[in-house]
């Protein structure tokens, strides 16, 4: 029996292993893209497949897009609908003539079950959970409902040890709310 076509597959398998296994950095909820406006954090990982954000205050927001393009006023849309990558999906909501109860509600469904966000033109950026805490961690964010020294002080170990995870969840377990104080789009 010939051991060389044996071999040479089990070269070319370990070959394919080691090289997918150090192409890139494992993609964790904490490196992956998300989009934030003012709040940064916490993060809710499952805002990434559910908007939990009221009917209501997305209805109004739909309301004011739809009503601004109807109107043909060029340029004056204060809100757009995005995924998490940060791509703008307005369009696909766009309508010719004033949506009926009916039709405004299965936009509010696709909005809230894929997760899209309705977000200020303006102020809306995508980032990751890491890059905000990173900036947390650097003076460049504020909180609210505690000092950004206490913040800094009771999660100084998880930093140091990238335990992402572990601020976040102090974060909310503490009702922290974490702001960025001069949102600016980054896309």
């Amino acid at each position: 029996m010939n051991k060389r076509p044996i071999t040479l597959l089990l070269l070319l398998i370990l070959s394919v292993m080691s090289i997918s296994g150090c192409t890139r950095e494992e993609e964790t909820i904490y490196n992956r893209s998300i989009v934030v406006d003012t709040q940064v954090l916490p993060f809710y990982e499952s805002s990434l497949t559910y908007n939990a954000e009221p009917e209501e205050e997305i209805r109004t927001k739909l309301y004011t897009i739809l009503n601004e393009t109807l109107a043909n006023l060029p340029g004056s849309i204060d809100y757009v609908i995005v995924n998490h990558e940060g791509e703008d999906l307005t369009d696909e909501f766009l309508v010719e003539k004033s949506p009926s109860h009916n039709e405004m509600r299965e936009m509010i469904t696709k909005i809230k079950e894929n997760g899209y966000l309705v977000v200020s033109k303006d102020a809306y950026r995508v980032t990751t959970i890491e890059k905000e805490i990173d900036a947390l961690f650097d003076g460049k964010r504020q909180v609210v409902s505690a000092t950004l020294e206490k913040v800094l002080q009771d999660n100084r170990e998880a930093y140091k040890n990238k335990d992402y995870q572990a601020i976040n969840l102090y974060l909310r377990k503490n009702s922290i709310k974490v702001y960025d104080p001069l949102p600016t789009q980054n896309n």
